[in-house]
């Protein structure tokens, strides 16, 4: 039976710290592949999406920095 780790990983955890203004997780598709899930803790940058996904932590970065 699959499950999440309780704790994230040591590269989720550099995001997070990158981009404080975002809660940031790591979710599995079907297939348990992982989907990385950045939203906005609060609306208080002009970032224009809610909401960003990416299958890698390296895409999700890229994604964040070019929106935020």
């Amino acid at each position: 039976m699959g499950g999440y780790c309780v704790f994230p990983s040591r590269e989720l955890r550099l995001r997070r710290d990158r981009f404080p203004h975002h809660l940031i997780c790591e979710l599995h598709d079907h297939s348990g592949r992982p989907v990385f899930v950045a939203v906005l803790a609060q609306r208080c940058c002009a970032c224009p999406a809610d909401l960003v996904t990416a299958r890698t932590l390296h895409a999700l970065r890229k994604t964040l920095v070019r929106t935020c």
